[in-house]
């Protein structure tokens, strides 16, 4: 199955976490298919996440992690949209 999740990277004690499109069998920090963006849980609002492709990849059935998902819906709020 096809997965929108987080992927690792950073310096130790200091995570960054791109937004990723990859296989549920694949590793974490593994290879993927797409990136969509990235999220910095240190900071607030520091996060981006491409709408269109992210919608894109939903239509064809790929499921989003609970963090994407509120991440999703804080970029909605950031753009002022709902």
């Amino acid at each position: 199955m096809v997965r929108i999740r987080l992927q690792r990277f950073g310096k130790k004690g200091e995570p960054i976490y791109r937004i990723v499109v990859a296989d549920s069998r694949w590793k974490r920090d593994g290879k993927v298919i797409e990136i969509l963006g990235y999220y910095n849980p240190k900071r607030d609002w520091d996060f981006k996440l491409d709408l269109e492709k992210y919608n894109d990849w939903l239509r064809k059935g790929a499921q989003p992690t609970p963090r994407v998902k509120s991440i999703f819906k804080l970029q909605m709020k950031k753009e002022g949209q709902k």
